[in-house]
């Protein structure tokens, strides 16, 4: 199946779901935006110097929020010891940008974009609060990486 199939599929399978499924499935495709961007999507991948790992490319401290959201949430906990399994990291990752996400809106940010959610999950929630929400003064490469996100994010959903 070709990309264009793949992308109009995906496009009439959204189309067709309630708005709370519809809403997940959307984490989802983030999620997996944000994995190609990070990692490529490799599963295995160890970077910051053996601070982040996945395809997610995760800290210890984002770890435990979405560890933290998931409990909240009434779902069960992930040890970080068990960033290997895939679903694991994809599971942790959307927690993580659920989080991120009613952070946000919690901040007074009605409808977060794209870029401001990956801002605030590759950049950290506090420097991006600490900034004042300003995307223009996280760093260069986060730029640029939020707006890869939402380019294959949106290529995805449209």
């Amino acid at each position: 199946m070709s990309n264009v199939s793949i992308t109009a599929t995906l496009a009439m399978t959204l189309a067709a779901m309630t708005p709370a499924d519809r809403e997940r499935a959307e984490y989802v495709i983030l999620a997996n935006s944000i994995a190609a961007v990070e990692s490529g999507m490799n599963y295995e991948a160890i970077g910051d110097g053996g601070k982040a790992v996945g395809a997610w490319q995760m800290h210890v401290a984002a770890w435990i929020t979405a560890n933290q959201w998931r409990k909240a949430q009434g779902l069960e906990t992930i040890r970080r010891t068990d960033w290997k399994n895939k679903e694991n990291q994809r599971a942790m990752a959307v927690a993580y940008l659920c989080w991120c996400k009613e952070q946000l809106r919690k901040a007074g940010i009605k409808e977060p974009t794209i870029e401001q959610v990956y801002i605030a999950y590759g950049w950290g929630f506090g420097n991006y609060k600490d900034s004042g929400f300003n995307m223009d003064l996280a760093p260069a490469h986060k730029r640029d990486a939020a707006e890869r996100v939402a380019n294959i994010y949106k290529e995805l959903t449209k």
